[in-house]
């Protein structure tokens, strides 16, 4: 029984990605040329926890590093960050302007910059801009995923 159970929740796992749930229990219990039928009987419950664990694994990001270059706050201080994001992409016109981070949380308003992945690339980075941004550091952040392939190497 438990090796069922066991083999049941692989199975809705490995499909709660690509299926709602719903469609999850509808998709196990269509025929298929050629296979077998699977007929589930669950507890109504069993739609709740696999809504549960579909959801607790959704990912619109990942855990890594931002060097922020501005925090301030005052009657300027947007103005002020406004000026340094202009000023930060004069002094690195090939960065990914993406990859500008403005937030406002009362009363500040913080800039970050990047998407590191390590702590190391996030120093290093801080080390080539910290003579221009004397007031700068690195940050844990959620950041986007990184890109699986270099675009402009199929260019």
């Amino acid at each position: 029984m438990s090796r069922l159970l066991f083999a049941a929740m692989l199975i809705f796992s490995g499909l709660c990605a690509k299926a709602q749930t719903n469609d999850l229990f509808l998709q196990l219990n269509e025929q298929h040329d050629g296979y077998g039928k699977i007929s589930v009987l669950q507890d109504t419950k069993l739609y709740k926890m696999v809504d549960i664990f579909a959801d607790a694994n959704k990912r619109d990001g990942m855990n890594g590093y931002r060097v922020q270059i501005f925090s301030g706050s005052g009657q300027n201080a947007r103005a002020t960050m406004l000026s340094i994001s202009q000023q930060f992409l004069r002094n690195f016109p090939d960065f990914d302007n993406a990859q500008i981070y403005t937030e406002y949380k009362a009363p500040y308003f913080k800039m970050c910059v990047g998407d590191f992945r390590s702590k190391g690339e996030a120093n290093a980075f801080y080390h080539k801009i910290k003579g221009l941004y004397p007031d700068s550091y690195v940050v844990k952040a959620k950041i986007k995923f990184p890109k699986l392939a270099d675009e402009t190497a199929n260019n």
